[in-house]
C-alpha cells in the first residue's frame, strides 16, 4: 500500500505542474467561451447545470461563424456520405500485388463499417468545434463491453496535456466528476476510498472528483502481456485521498489531441481562429450593445417633467 500511495503522490505532483502551466491559457479560453461558445464557457467561471450562459452576448455572429466553420470541416474532412480515408502499404512492393491490395480494401471497408456503428460522427463535430474555438481539442477512443468503438470528446477544462520529444501529445491528465455510486460500481468497494464509499451510501447521486492519467509507461516489463505492463499506462486515482483506484493500460495512446495552430515555443496547447478574431468579436459585441442602448433611449427618452405632471 505504501508503494501505491507513493506513486499516487508522484502523479499528483506532476498534475500540479501541468495545472500551473495551463493556468495561463484558462483566462483566454474563458473569454472564448463567453463570446463564441457559451455552452462551454465554464473554464474559470463555474456554472451550475442549466444556468443561462449568454448574458454577455449582444451579437451572435461569432457563435454562428464557429458553428459554420466546424460543420464545414466535418463535411470536408470526415463526411459520413463519402469515403474520406484510404489505406496503403508503406512498402511499395505490396502495391503491385493484387492479393495484398484486395486485403487492404477489405480492411478499409471493415474500418468504415465499425466507424459507422460507433458514435464517431457525433463526437467529431464537437471536436471540430473545440478546435476552431479553443485551438485544442481532446478526444478519447475506447470500446464498449461488446467491442463497439466509442469516441468521447472531452471538455478542454478537464484536460491537461504534455508532449514528447517530437512535439506530439503523449500524456493526458483528465480531472472529471462522476456520481459516487458510479465510482463504486466501476472500481469496486474494496478499491475506492472510505470517503467515496460513505458518500455512495449517504448520497449516491452526489458527484466525486477523480483523476484519470494516461501516459507512457517507462517501468514496464515488455515480456509480460498483462494490462499493467502495456506501453501506455491508464491510472484512475482519488486526488483528495491520493489513492489509486485502478491501474491498467493501452497498446496505443487512446487520446487524439489536434491543435489548430501551435507555436513552436508553446508546449501542449494551440491557438484558434476564434482567438485571432477575439478583438473584433469583442468590439462587435460592444457596438451591438451600444446600438441597443441607443434604440432604447430613442424609444423611451428621459423626460424632465413635474413630479405630478402628465
Amino acid at each position: 500500500m505504501a508503494e501505491v500511495d507513493q506513486k499516487a503522490a508522484i502523479l499528483m505532483k506532476r498534475f500540479g505542474s501541468l495545472k500551473t502551466y495551463r493556468s495561463n491559457w484558462e483566462s483566454h479560453w474563458q473569454e472564448i467561451g463567453d463570446f463564441v461558445v457559451p455552452s462551454k464557457g465554464n473554464i474559470t467561471r463555474k456554472r451550475t447545470p442549466g444556468d443561462k450562459n449568454t448574458e454577455r452576448i449582444f451579437d451572435g455572429t461569432a457563435e454562428f461563424a464557429a458553428e459554420l466553420m466546424a460543420s464545414s470541416m466535418h463535411g470536408m474532412l470526415t463526411n459520413s456520405g463519402t469515403p474520406w480515408f484510404s489505406l496503403r502499404y508503406t512498402n511499395d512492393e505490396f502495391e503491385t500485388d493484387d492479393i495484398s491490395k484486395e486485403w487492404l480494401e477489405r480492411a478499409t471497408d471493415t474500418m468504415y463499417v465499425e466507424i459507422g456503428r460507433s458514435n464517431f460522427h457525433e463526437a467529431i463535430h464537437e471536436l471540430y468545434m473545440d478546435l476552431v474555438t479553443f485551438g485544442t481539442a481532446v478526444m478519447f477512443v475506447d470500446t464498449d463491453q461488446d467491442g463497439t468503438l466509442r469516441f468521447s470528446t472531452r471538455h478542454i477544462s478537464e484536460c491537461y496535456v504534455s508532449e514528447d520529444e517530437f512535439g506530439r501529445v503523449d500524456t493526458v491528465f483528465r480531472e472529471f466528476k462522476m456520481p459516487s455510486r458510479a465510482a463504486v460500481a466501476q472500481f469496486g468497494e474494496e478499491n475506492v476510498s472510505s470517503k467515496i464509499l460513505k458518500k455512495s451510501q449517504d448520497d449516491p447521486y452526489d458527484s466525486v472528483e477523480l483523476l484519470h492519467v494516461v501516459m507512457p509507461r517507462n517501468d514496464r516489463d515488455p515480456l509480460k502481456i498483462n494490462s499493467e505492463n502495456k506501453p501506455i499506462a491508464s491510472i484512475y486515482l482519488d486526488p483528495d485521498e491520493k489513492k489509486i483506484l485502478s491501474e491498467s493500460g493501452f497498446d496505443e495512446f487512446p487520446y487524439m489531441v489536434p491543435r489548430y495552430k501551435k507555436s513552436s515555443y508553446e508546449i501542449g496547447y494551440g491557438r484558434s481562429p476564434a482567438m485571432s478574431a477575439l478583438p473584433d468579436i469583442k468590439m462587435l459585441n460592444e457596438m451591438s450593445k451600444a446600438v441597443i442602448q441607443a434604440a432604447q433611449l430613442q424609444i423611451h427618452p428621459p423626460l424632465l417633467v413635474p413630479d405630478d405632471g402628465f
